[in-house]
């Protein structure tokens, strides 16, 4: 769910050779400094879960027989603790697994994939050019969610065989169960700084249950944050975007707490929200109750300011309206004094996020469709949700318009994390995000 970059607004809308005398074998391995494989299943829960395991696991393995890592997503329809058992026991040897759950299906290459009870998706990677460090906390067990991610942040450190003082991370990939981003986003940036970008999401159901789960190499959370360190020295691109135009309508928050807003400009918030909508929610406003699908093309969006100047706006998703007070509950952290407007959209907008999240991660990154060894895509449940069914399936097509053939991996989120140059990175709703790797 994410931010809007003043300059790049109309944009939104469309968007090694081998030695001759090596044996075959060693020529193979050296044309690539990377392997990647993806595979998928949408066979059943329960007892399926293991063939379902086996038949994602072929897919990867025709093209990275060993992987040294493994983005897994899955839906909330396997047993998440059977699901990582079973992942484990037929990789054979010790693997880095990072992930979690993805709301109703999941993405690679192939299409959009969602079965009758539950589907999931892997990517394993094999490379030389690449150290991966898989780091956990519990939400329950740690004092704060700073806490949290301090230690799951050291953690991963450590996985990858680093010491804490050794050169940082070049990214950090982040899945955590929603609510509370913002305050492990702050505990990662007191180790490693926040030049470092945090991509990702929080992992998601099919209905806001709270069924979500996060896994770290054997564990399985339902309330923690998961972390992947990833040191490497090849060429990275990855940009955060929404999909939204930002409107004329704007003020300053004057009262909020965390995901409350209670006043925009020393008015109720939800009666300034619904003003600036023409009375969308005029049938809500004496009862209050949810407006979760009904304001997906309505986000807000706060004001957030680099240091060099940059002006981005970081798109809020409104849960609910709420009496006495008329307030709004948001997904992510508003502040007293923050600038806040509101953003506009249709699904045709989000959709065209699927060709250009990925083409401005390529050109952030400096990489062509032959120079990409794989990615990994994060949109929102919520503006995949707002997509119509027939359509979702145009997703993975237009991501591969822009990066080609090569390899990923998509997850549908809760709330999405992602860099802000000049800022460091942010949680926020409603946004996508692309991260590439070259070759």
């Amino acid at each position: 769910m994410g931010f809007v970059k003043r300059t790049v607004l109309p944009a939104l809308v469309l968007f090694l050779g081998t030695l001759w005398f090596c044996p075959q074998e060693l020529r193979a391995e050296e044309k690539s400094a990377v392997k990647a494989g993806y595979g998928w299943s949408v066979q059943g829960k329960g007892a399926n879960v293991k063939e379902a395991v086996k038949e994602t696991l072929a897919m990867v393995r025709k093209n990275v027989e060993r992987p040294d890592f493994l983005f897994l997503f899955s839906t909330v329809g396997y047993d998440s603790q059977a699901l990582l058992e079973e992942v484990n026991k037929q990789l054979g040897r010790k693997v880095k697994i990072y992930g979690g759950t993805s709301c109703l299906g999941v993405m690679t290459s192939d299409g959009f994939h969602i079965g009758d009870s539950a589907s999931m998706a892997m990517l394993g990677i094999s490379s030389r050019n690449i150290v991966f460090g898989v780091g956990s906390a519990s939400l329950d067990e740690e004092k704060t969610a700073r806490d949290a991610g301090r230690k799951a942040v050291l953690a991963a450190i450590k996985n990858a065989g680093k010491k804490e003082m050794d050169s940082k991370p070049d990214i950090i990939f982040m899945t955590a169960a929603p609510g509370e981003e913002e305050g492990i986003l702050d505990g990662i940036a007191d180790v490693v700084g926040r030049d470092v970008p945090v991509f990702g999401g929080s992992s998601a159901d099919n209905d806001i249950t709270g069924k979500w789960h996060q896994f770290a190499n054997s564990n399985v959370y339902s309330n923690g944050v998961v972390l992947a360190a990833v040191y490497t020295d090849l060429k990275v691109g990855y940009t955060y975007e929404t999909g939204y135009l930002r409107s004329t309508e704007q003020g300053v928050v004057t009262r909020a707490k965390g995901r409350v807003i209670y006043e925009i400009d020393n008015e109720s918030a939800a009666v300034v929200y619904n003003r600036w909508l023409g009375g969308k929610f005029d049938d809500i406003m004496e009862n209050g109750g949810s407006i979760l699908s009904r304001a997906t093309f309505h986000p807000l969006a706060k004001t957030i300011r680099g240091e060099r100047g940059q002006t981005y706006y970081v798109s809020i998703h409104p849960l609910s309206i709420d009496l006495p007070q008329k307030s709004l509950t948001v997904f992510a952290n508003v502040n007293t004094g923050d600038n806040i407007s509101l953003l506009q959209g249709n699904w045709e907008m989000l959709l065209n996020r699927c060709y250009s999240t990925p083409a401005k991660a390529c050109l952030q990154g400096e990489l062509t469709k032959d120079e990409s060894s794989f990615a990994v895509f994060t949109f929102c449940g919520g503006t995949m949700l707002a997509i119509p069914e027939d359509d979702r399936a145009k997703m993975p097509a237009l991501v591969k318009e822009a990066i080609g053939s090569t390899p990923f991996i998509g997850v549908f989120t809760f709330g999405e994390q992602g860099f802000l140059p000049g800022f460091g990175s942010a949680h926020g709703n409603l946004v996508s995000s692309m991260v590439v790797f070259g070759e």
